[in-house]
């Protein structure tokens, strides 16, 4: 794999207002790991000594639920910081798995604990990235309460996601992930079946398109519109 660059770290927004020599001692003392579409990074309960931030590709963020479906929290991409359990030294909660060809910087938590100590503009990007994850979380919570609607829910996660992973095409909006109705379905939290029924829906009133296993959202806006009616 190709050396990572101090310019490739200071394009990611968590890099961003690092300063340069910063970047390149956390270069030295880490390593940037491949992994294949399905790979797990950590598993719940498991003692992670390491700080991952995305480099390259896409990696979710789940747990499993009491009946033993997978319920997805996030899917995070290029630039963001992956594990919160910085401080503490208790195994993580969630699972962790590539959701396609992806590449992490693994930082030694040990290091990077120092490092935030004596820079502040680490400090700021790790309260940047813990702040973001809370808003989402609180939005997460929301909108899988029992009152909204099942097809606003997914209006509002595919417009969520193209709005981190959106690609312009001809007909609209395509979110740059393979996305079948079983992972769009763990998103949720909700029976394959009717989320399968509630995307026609949403289908036949022009919202998204469903595409080789590619969503498009021909009018984003509408889209948005119709999940916050």
């Amino acid at each position: 794999m190709k050396k990572i660059s101090i310019e490739e770290m200071k394009k990611l927004e968590f890099f961003r207002d690092v300063p340069s020599s910063l970047i390149q001692t956390i270069l030295n003392q880490s390593h940037a790991v491949s992994y294949q579409k399905g790979a797990i990074v950590f598993h719940a309960k498991d003692m992670v000594n390491f700080i991952y931030i995305v480099i390259n590709g896409k990696v979710s963020i789940y747990n499993i639920t009491k009946h033993g479906n997978r319920k997805i929290i996030f899917i995070l991409g290029k630039g963001n910081l992956i594990n919160h359990n910085i401080i503490n030294s208790k195994p993580v909660s969630v699972f962790c798995e590539a959701v396609c060809p992806a590449t992490l910087l693994q930082i030694p938590k040990s290091g990077f604990l120092k490092w935030m100590d004596q820079d502040t503009a680490l400090m700021h990007a790790v309260m940047n990235s813990y702040e973001r994850h809370l808003w989402r979380m609180s939005h997460q919570l929301k909108n899988t309460t029992g009152n909204m609607y099942l097809e606003r829910k997914i209006a509002a996660k595919l417009w969520k996601l193209g709005r981190d992973f959106g690609v312009k095409k001809e007909d609209g909006v395509e979110i740059d992930i393979d996305l079948t109705m079983n992972l769009l379905a763990d998103l949720l939290g909700a029976p394959r079946e009717n989320v399968s029924r509630a995307c026609k829906n949403l289908s036949s009133r022009n919202l998204l398109i469903y595409r080789n296993r590619r969503f498009i959202l021909p009018l984003p806006d509408e889209l948005a519109e119709f999940y916050k009616a």
